[in-house]
């Protein structure tokens, strides 16, 4: 497979069109414009959080553990007094259990070049990205989703194309790891069930709460 560097460096690559395109042609402000390239750039890191080496899971949850209590922050609040106090503790519990606690339950239980290195996950992923950004507008929403997707889709391919080589420096071959990057399920039928269970399910949730309007 392609290594981390060159998966993170594609990732900024295809973050930095993604961004350029929002904010040139669409009018994104600069801070939509860099949400975008954050997107496209975990996208292209996103399909190795089962890795064996864990880096790639340990900076992406180095991120998620960090994100998701700034976004839930505003829900939250009112269960507590908004003292600093109360913020601190907040933020160092869900950091603590997010980042030690469940992202090590998922290195424990996925196995590499899993369900997690699919594109129906990479169809999932950009399905949860629309939901995150749609209350901001659905232009944003759509750019962001197509940013994730597309990290994602990259990710994979560069991970096939990886898997040829030429044997003796003469003649192309294949690798063993041939065709288990850009896949439609996994080894586990329950895991490739789930997967698209949860595909239709989100979509159903995008299009009848947040319907696309072209």
């Amino acid at each position: 497979m392609a290594s981390f560097n060159v998966h993170l460096y594609s990732g900024f690559i295809c973050g930095a069109g993604f961004s350029t395109l929002g904010i040139s042609v669409y009018h994104l402000n600069p801070f939509q414009g860099a949400s975008v390239f954050i997107m496209a750039t975990t996208g292209a890191l996103l399909p190795d959080v089962d890795s064996d080496t864990g880096k790639p899971l340990h900076l992406m949850f180095q991120l998620i553990s960090i994100m998701i209590p700034s976004l839930l922050l505003p829900k939250v609040i009112p269960l507590g007094d908004n003292s600093p106090e109360w913020i601190i503790s907040y933020f160092t519990l869900s950091y603590l259990f997010l980042f030690y606690g469940v992202g090590t339950l998922i290195k424990r239980l996925t196995v590499h070049r899993g369900i997690f290195h699919s594109i129906p996950f990479s169809i999932l992923s950009a399905e949860l990205v629309y939901l995150l950004f749609v209350q901001s507008s659905q232009k944003l929403a759509l750019i962001a989703a197509s940013a994730m997707f597309s990290g994602c889709i990259l990710h994979l391919l560069l991970d096939e194309a990886n898997s040829f080589y030429f044997k003796h420096h003469l003649m192309p071959s294949l690798k063993r790891s041939k065709g288990t990057a850009l896949k439609l399920k996994s080894d586990s039928i329950v895991l490739t069930v789930c997967i698209y269970c949860l595909i239709l399910y989100v979509a159903t949730v995008i299009f009848h709460l947040y319907p696309i309007v072209f």
